[in-house]
């Protein structure tokens, strides 16, 4: 089977985007791993249900040269409802390109889809699939070189054997990963935004009284701000192609929030040592007292991140972008979560210095990364896909 990919491998979330059919598919899972020290019991049901909640209950044996750890690992969802040690990004440190858990998510995600994709076609599992897969990927700006660039491509250029535990059955996916890309996180962000659809500017137009679609946008001058889980970034693009060496990372985002937020949490209530930020996460989306605990402490938390963002996002216009550019966009999962801190402010600053705000609706603005990275695969790799 032949695959070719864009993943963005994020600190909250690892996403996919793949071709099938001629859609643009994603498959995410919460970046978070729980080695386990023995092989798990199977459980007892039938493949159908299995297979259709396949994704969360991620239960794999890696044998990669590229990791430190061959084992058992729950991955995603299914290691955060693990009672036992999770492992995610630590975002006060980074390292992406050095660390085990992007590849670890990464090739899950690849092995899950590609066996799915065999069930569905065939109407059972395969006992065995090899995998030829072309990918793109993105480290943050704060950690990227081309140095840093080369190890995650050749830790990726492997070939990794994962047996996926599926019900009673084993599969065993052989992944040969031909072709790789790390590029900086935010530079594939115009790639995403060039190809979607007309619906990504329906909150522009109605705020700017226009009927723009993204390829007007084809030829403009613009300053981008991912701002993500760990990292925010922050980069300017000539049309399509980002302008060489005006870009920067830093470490704002969700993450350190979340974990601000988690210590509030602490305070107020019993919770475990091991509670991750994906967890918060799951509690700011509960419609109980846990859930409007957890947003209540969490709008404590974001109001003061969202002004260290602000003031990048004018540093970056001044001294990345030379006061000059069209629009600046604003993307990445914190676009959500400090929407209501930020973008009123950021809205008068683009007003008073006469350029314009284009603010990804929540629906793509978490997919700008993966469906980016997908598009410079398949330009890179895959021209005839």
């Amino acid at each position: 089977m032949n695959l070719c990919v864009g993943i963005d491998i994020g600190n909250a979330k690892t996403e996919l985007a793949f071709e099938s059919e001629k859609q643009l598919k994603l498959e995410r899972q919460p970046s978070v791993i729980s080695y386990l020290p023995r092989t798990p019991e199977s459980n007892d049901l039938p493949l159908d249900q299995v297979m259709d909640n396949l994704m969360d209950n991620l239960i794999v044996n890696i044998s990669s040269p590229s990791i430190k750890r061959n084992g058992d690992y729950y991955v995603g969802k299914k290691a955060m409802q693990h009672d036992g040690i999770k492992q995610n990004m630590l975002i006060s440190i980074g390292g992406k390109y050095n660390h085990d858990l992007p590849i670890i998510t990464a090739l899950s995600l690849v092995a899950a889809t590609a066996i799915r994709a065999s069930y569905d076609a065939e109407g059972e599992l395969p006992e065995t699939l090899s995998i030829n897969l072309k990918m793109a990927t993105a480290i943050p700006s704060s950690e990227y070189s081309r140095q840093n660039a080369k190890i995650l491509e050749d830790r990726f250029k492997n070939k990794h054997n994962l047996t996926l535990y599926v019900g009673d059955y084993q599969v065993l996916a052989s992944i040969k990963v031909t072709e790789c890309k790390v590029t900086e996180e935010g530079r594939t962000s115009m790639l995403a935004f060039l190809n979607s659809d007309s619906e990504i500017l329906d909150d522009f137009n109605e705020i700017y009284g226009e009927n723009k679609k993204p390829s007007d946008f084809s030829k403009v001058r613009t300053l981008h701000s991912d701002i993500g889980d760990g990292t925010s970034e922050f980069v300017v693009i000539e049309g399509a192609s980002p302008v060489q060496g005006l870009s920067k990372g830093k470490r704002l985002g969700v993450g350190h929030a979340s974990d601000l937020a988690i210590t509030l949490l602490r305070e107020e209530i019993s919770i475990s040592d091991k509670f991750t930020r994906q967890q918060m996460q799951e509690w700011l989306k509960r419609d109980n007292e846990k859930g409007e605990l957890a947003r209540s402490l969490m709008k404590e938390a974001t109001y003061g991140q969202a002004q260290s963002i602000l003031e990048e996002i004018q540093l970056s216009y001044q001294e990345l972008a030379s006061s000059d550019v069209d629009y600046i966009f604003v993307h990445g999962g914190g676009s959500i979560t400090f929407k209501d801190d930020l973008k009123d402010e950021l809205m008068n600053f683009t007003e008073n210095n006469h350029f314009k705000l284009v603010w990804i609706p929540e629906k793509f603005a978490t997919t700008m990364n993966s469906r980016g990275t997908f598009y410079l695969a398949k330009m890179l790799f895959c021209k005839s896909k």
